[in-house]
């Protein structure tokens, strides 16, 4: 065989191989890839998730996280029960209120609330009322949302300051900002928020009356999931938890860096934010059973559980 013959051969074997290879089926990566959506209102709860999205840890579990915001509870309730979503942000009253209406829930974890300093919240007196302690508060009004964890932390932090929430003249004002609104325009005695209003009222001259960063472990947020969603995808709710955990590191060993997430998506003011504090966030874990129960002991003795609800119904362990 020649050098020409040779070199022929040479090319039309290439050419054949070339086409082969060309028509034959692409291998593709088959990632069977799960999606949890989880619902939540713009809360700095939901930042070590924001975290695990932004830096790859859901991914590397092999799991999409559709962190979708509401800016209603009600609304946020409804896609809940309506099973758009598998689970959401909220807090325990709701959680509790919803599983005692016959949703098939189960609290998976906090969010914030294992320590008394996670997730502050505080009465506040407005910047011109002479109030300074919890006694003052007495016969005072006191904006707040009923039958909610607004009510239960009032009614928690009166009790251990020595004042009976009968006392006091609890005024419902639901909208967050229209209550802080009419505190700082000296339009009602005291009000009961979460941060990051109490440190923006503070900063507009209010005065903290009690927080619950001490005593009793009072405000606690939890994420909850649908028993539908545990049973069918419970490796890739596993699998949230062990992103989530590593996002709690990185917060916690450097907050500041995360600091404008924060803030774009709690909805900061602009006031407060350059000297915001971002707090400490807990790995997963559950809510111990004696602050479970003293939110459920609250809700029968106002007639606000439709069902029995215990804690082990209530909780879902063997997650992380």
């Amino acid at each position: 065989m020649n050098k020409k013959t040779l070199l022929t051969f040479l090319l039309v074997f290439l050419f054949i191989l070339a086409n082969v290879a060309g028509c034959s089926p692409k291998s593709e990566v088959k990632t069977n890839q799960t999606t949890l959506k989880i619902g939540t209102m713009p809360l700095e709860d939901n930042l070590p998730i924001l975290i695990a999205e932004k830096n790859g840890y859901f991914a590397q579990e092999n799991l999409k996280v559709d962190l979708t915001p509401f800016q209603s509870p009600v609304e946020l309730q409804s896609a809940f029960q309506s099973g758009q979503l598998d689970g959401m942000v909220t807090d325990m009253l709701i959680a509790a209120m919803l599983k005692s209406s016959g949703e098939d829930l189960r609290i998976s974890s906090l969010t914030l609330g294992a320590t008394p300093e996670e997730g502050r919240f505080a009465i506040v007196a407005s910047p011109k009322s002479n109030i300074k302690t919890v006694p003052d508060l007495k016969g005072k009004s006191i904006g707040i949302s009923s039958n909610s964890i607004i009510e239960y932390v009032t009614d928690g932090l009166l009790t251990a300051g020595g004042v009976k929430p009968s006392e006091v003249n609890k005024t419902t004002v639901a909208k967050l900002p229209v209550r802080v609104e009419m505190l700082l325009n000296n339009q009602i005695d005291a009000i009961t928020v979460p941060d990051p209003q109490i440190t923006y009222t503070v900063a507009k001259g209010a005065k903290i009356i009690a927080e619950d960063t001490k005593g009793d472990n009072l405000s606690q947020a939890v994420i909850i999931m649908r028993g539908k969603s545990l049973n069918e995808k419970k490796d890739a709710v596993k699998g949230f938890y062990k992103a989530y955990a590593k996002a709690v590191d990185d917060i916690n060993k450097s907050p500041e860096q995360f600091k404008d997430l924060l803030v774009k998506d709690a909805n900061i003011p602009a006031d407060i934010a350059a000297n915001y504090r971002i707090q400490h966030y807990s790995k997963p874990q559950l809510p111990a059973e004696k602050e479970v129960n003293s939110v459920l002991k609250w809700l029968k003795d106002k007639n606000l559980l439709k069902s029995e609800v215990t804690y082990d119904s209530f909780i879902v362990k063997d997650l992380y």
